[in-house]
This record gives C-alpha cells, sequence and structure tokens, in this order.
C-alpha cells in the first residue's frame, strides 16, 4: 500500500460587488472538484503518481465572512 497523504486547508476569496451568496457557494463547489481532480491527473494531465480515485476534497464549513 502507498504513503496516505493529509492536508488541511483553508480557502478565503472575495467576490465581485452584487454577486450572491448562491454564485459564491457554486464557485467553491467548482474549485473543490477541480482541485481533486488536479491531485489525481497532475499538471499536465499526464499523471502524478495518485491512485485514480483516491484524492477526496470536501468542503467542511463555509459561509460569509464578518
Amino acid at each position: 500500500m502507498g504513503i496516505k497523504w493529509t492536508a488541511r486547508l483553508r480557502v478565503d476569496f472575495e467576490m465581485e460587488d452584487g454577486a450572491s451568496e448562491n454564485l459564491a457557494q457554486a464557485r467553491l463547489r467548482t474549485s473543490v472538484s477541480r482541485f481533486q481532480q488536479y491531485i489525481e491527473s497532475g499538471e499536465t494531465g499526464t499523471g502524478s503518481f495518485v491512485k485514480q480515485g483516491s484524492a477526496r476534497v470536501e468542503i467542511v464549513a463555509q459561509g460569509p465572512t464578518a
């Protein structure tokens, strides 16, 4: 069995004026999906030595900040 690796990330971003919370949530979900794909496929899409289907990226908490 290969090495299992874990990281905890914090992501903050600011939406343009007039953008809704729904749009912010959608942008975050899209980014999570792309990040998961990037971990498994690598920068060039030719592989990264990560087992396909093993990467899990989840949104633990989200919401507007004060």
